[in-house]
């Protein structure tokens, strides 16, 4: 266990910095801690690194540090593996790596992590595989070293976040939870079960949403907007919402439509969880909001309303020792509250080596770090050889004998490096075995990547479309995701005699009529929208339209293209 780890969060609105220890008894004392709102509302990457690099080097913190990624600069992906030796995992993770790394447009750091689930359908293992890129990566590993941390590398959010909640919060061994870290750009989600994790990923928007919202629907501008919402902001749902002024309740009508991305990131993280980690058994019990956009009025009622479970908000600071800071600092960061969750996490993974790790590095620091760590071992070896010609210059006759053992062990090492190679050549052809099965399973992975992406498309078009900023008289109450069997079809659109698996999207929604415009035109603007956005995207299709029904709920079926161009799956037509 490391004596002292620290975490580092850079996010758009603030710059969190968090030193911790871990007790003898397994409680955690913060030995440093600093929040640093960034000066500019909405500041440049540069001026974000700035900051974030006086904000480390003022809180003085030390030892081995992670810093949190997220957003469009990271991806996340899961693979399946048969039990095998670590050093089997790491060649399949290698090649598994470098695939993504093609795809994604190379210039990435990686890392991987196996995940602790036992109750897979396919009975392998899952592994969670993570990308950075490195114009993002790079220059916040550099601006830890030049701080004086020892930088362990970049970590996922939500992996942060369920490392905080696991370690001071309230996770049951029997139960299923959902995390949600709500930041200013981007919002991250950990599901953990029975006590592990099971699922991490990240989804783009977070509170910035209702502050757009807010700018589009009051017509201000964004300091305002973003003030409006601090002060103003209320999500309890209608008929339990008690506004204090006319402008509260303006404000709670021009967010609520917004609000929706929330719950729509819990459904598919959850959908895509099943789909990704082939898990069956995946019904949550309660939802946890944490991140400083978890503080928003009525967040949590409006998030329980909609998934009829229980909600709560999770204080990262409430179960952890802060007398080792000064009054001044402590008050600092509890006034932050949820926004110190992924922060903290970092600072736990540092700390403690036999954490969950997902730690990124750029290949040249992966070796760098693995030089300095055997080099002691290195030195020993130099010293000992140093002993051994002494004395062998000393004792002519016992060299001899020496020099006869050594051949005799330099023939042993021989005959243990051809047993070394045909257990390479066994791993390699098992490499193939594996490569071809996941060839052949292909289209079944492509399910998760296209609920997701038709997740995103349908949220993009009701946030953006309307003549009134966005259709917030829409709301999808329930989906589902499958693979179909499809006949393909040639570039002409006539029947092959092939037949495919495809991915199918069901979504079912339904509109309020809320006086701003006609029901019927509500749904019919919208659908020749979301129509256009999936003709446009070359891969989907609308497979049914069930057109808007008499109770005004509406149904929908997307599909994925069964021409041969577009049977490839969603990652490879992007």
């Amino acid at each position: 266990m490391a004596a002292v780890g620290t975490g580092v969060s850079i996010g758009s609105r603030n710059v969190r910095v968090v030193q911790v220890r871990k007790q003898k008894d397994g409680s955690w004392q913060v030995q440093k801690a600093l929040v640093a709102p960034m000066a500019e509302a909405e500041p440049s990457e540069q001026r974000r690194l700035a900051e974030g690099k006086s904000a480390i080097t003022s809180s003085q913190a030390k030892g081995g540090a992670f810093v949190g990624v997220s957003g469009r600069d990271l991806i996340m992906r899961y693979t399946h593996v048969p039990p095998v030796p670590d050093w089997r995992l790491e060649m399949l993770m290698n090649f598994e790596i470098q695939e993504v790394s093609e795809q994604s447009g190379g210039d990435v750091s990686a890392a991987y992590a196996q995940l602790q689930v036992d109750d897979t359908t396919s009975g392998d293992n899952v592994v969670l595989v993570a990308l950075a890129k490195n114009a993002h990566l790079k220059p916040r590993l550099e601006a830890l070293a030049a701080s004086g941390l020892d930088p362990l590398g970049g970590t996922p959010r939500a992996v942060a976040a369920f490392t905080a909640y696991r370690e001071v919060g309230k996770l049951g061994i029997d139960e299923t939870v959902v995390l949600v870290h709500i930041g200013h750009e981007n919002t991250d989600v950990a599901i953990a079960r029975k006590g592990s994790l099971l699922f991490a990923r990240n989804v783009a928007g977070g509170g910035k949403l209702l502050t757009d919202a807010i700018m589009q629907n009051l017509r201000v501008d964004f300091p305002t907007a973003e003030k409006l919402k601090i002060t103003k902001g209320n999500l309890t749902p209608r008929g339990k919402a008690k506004y204090r002024d006319s402008m509260e309740e303006k404000v709670a009508n021009a967010m609520m439509g917004a609000g929706g991305h929330f719950v729509s990131a819990i459904n598919s993280s959850v959908m895509f969880a099943k789909a990704q980690t082939k898990v069956p058994d995946c019904d949550v019990a309660r939802v946890v909001l944490m991140g400083g956009g978890s503080l928003l009025k009525g967040l949590p009622e409006y998030v329980e309303s909609n998934l009829n479970v229980p909600v709560e908000v999770f204080d990262p600071l409430a179960s952890v020792d802060l007398s080792a800071l000064p009054a001044e600092a402590a008050n600092a960061i509890k006034q932050d509250q949820g926004g110190m969750a992924v922060a903290l996490g970092l600072a736990q993974m540092a700390a403690d080596e036999s954490a969950l790790r997902v730690a990124i590095l750029p290949e040249a620091d992966k070796k760098k770090r693995a030089f300095r760590q055997k080099t002691v071992f290195v030195l020993a070896a130099a010293a000992v050889a140093a002993a051994g010609v002494v004395v062998a210059w000393s004792m002519r006759g016992a060299a001899r004998a020496e020099g006869q053992r050594e051949r005799d062990q330099l023939a042993a090492k021989l005959q243990l490096f051809q047993k070394n190679k045909d257990e390479f050549d066994k791993a390699s052809r098992r490499v193939e075995q594996v490569n071809a099965q996941k060839d052949a399973l292909r289209s079944t992975v492509t399910l998760g990547p296209t609920l997701q992406i038709v997740e995103e498309m349908v949220q993009s078009v009701m946030n953006s479309g309307g003549d009134d900023g966005g259709y917030r008289e829409i709301v999808f109450d329930k989906s589902s995701a499958r693979m179909t069997k499809e006949r393909l079809k040639d570039a002409n659109g006539a029947d092959l005699d092939e037949f495919v698996m495809s991915p199918e999207i069901a979504l079912q929604g339904s509109i309020a009529d809320r006086g701003v415009r006609p029901v019927s035109q509500c749904h019919a603007e919208f659908m020749a929208a979301l129509k256009k956005r999936i003709t446009d995207s070359g891969f989907l299709r609308i497979a049914s339209d069930s057109g808007l029904q008499t109770d005004r709920t509406f149904r929908i079926t997307i599909r994925q293209t069964t021409y041969p161009e577009a049977a490839k799956g969603p990652e490879e037509s992007r």
